[in-house]
């Protein structure tokens, strides 16, 4: 296993004086030819740009390899989220987090939908949240 799926030898934990930005940037290069579950899971929450400005979260689940890679252990990022280590965020920054974490884990196997499925999930979530009006 490597440091980029899991491997607590091969990885650091996120150490204080990390730049908002260096992780951001690490966390674009790492979803780069990424599974789309992992893409889009990632790009809410740089989108959302909440997230990986947050100590609780870098220091949670957001890791940097002895290669420089950084990436985000989503099964620790959902540990924290259930043991309440992001309570002090807004309720909406944790409902963004919440999803994220689910696209992240592939938690309702959207890469195993089919493009039928996959349109009426799109249709149905963006009308959940009125993009389509």
């Amino acid at each position: 296993m490597n440091a980029r799926n899991g491997s607590r030898a091969a990885r650091m934990r996120v150490a204080g004086g990390t730049t908002a930005g260096g992780v951001v940037a690490g966390l674009h290069c790492w979803i780069d030819g990424h599974d789309a579950h992992v893409q889009a899971a990632v790009w809410l929450l740089l989108a959302h740009e909440v997230w990986p400005r947050r100590g609780d979260f870098l220091r949670a689940c957001v890791n940097r390899s002895p290669d420089g890679e950084w990436w985000i252990d989503f099964p620790a990022a959902r540990t924290a989220y259930e043991h309440g280590e992001f309570d002090a965020a807004s309720s909406t920054e944790l409902a963004v987090l919440d999803l994220a974490i689910a696209l992240g884990t592939d938690r309702f196997r959207f890469r195993a939908m089919g493009p039928g499925n996959a349109r009426a999930i799109a249709t149905a979530v963006a009308h959940a949240v009125g993009a389509d009006r």
